[in-house]
């Protein structure tokens, strides 16, 4: 079984309602990597078209890239 990072306190209630469910998790150093790449590709990207184009929760593609935000391999625009 793959192991995952836990998740800040935060982010532990967010799956509700008939997303319960939706139990399966992405490793978030390969969605990281993922991203990168996508970014990369594009030049920028809506976090919508990240999202859409990713086959995770909304709120993974978020940590993730706050995580790659503190680590300084991408900046958020406001458009």
């Amino acid at each position: 079984m793959e192991e995952f990072e836990e998740f800040p306190e935060e982010f532990s209630k967010i799956v509700l309602g008939a997303h319960k469910s939706l139990s399966r998790r992405r490793n978030i150093e390969e969605l990281e990597k993922e991203l990168i790449e996508k970014i990369r590709v594009e030049g920028e990207a809506r976090l919508s078209k990240l999202w859409l184009t990713s086959d995770c929760h909304l709120w993974e593609i978020v940590y993730a890239l706050n995580r790659l935000k503190e680590k300084g391999l991408v900046e958020e625009k406001e458009v």
